[in-house]
């Protein structure tokens, strides 16, 4: 499923923020413009000019979208 958002800040420091919250759950791996990530959650993101779009692709059963996504909009906020 994908999601897309508008992002204020930098985006070296929304995946700062994502490696510091989740550093014991998944590994990003990329660039600040585009990357992977794969752990307890998987699938890719890509940012250009001031919108990120993530892909998830793998995601625990027990864990619904709606969660995904308002954990999403609470990461890139």
């Amino acid at each position: 499923m994908e999601f897309n958002y508008r992002i204020w800040r930098k985006p070296e420091s929304v995946i700062n923020k994502v490696c510091a919250l989740a550093q014991d759950k998944i590994v990003v791996s990329g660039t600040n413009q585009s990357g992977r990530f794969t752990g307890l959650f998987e699938g890719r993101y890509s940012v250009t000019d001031d919108n990120a779009s993530i892909t998830i692709t793998r995601k625990p059963l027990f864990v619904s979208w709606s969660t995904v996504e308002k954990g999403l909009k609470y990461l890139v906020a």
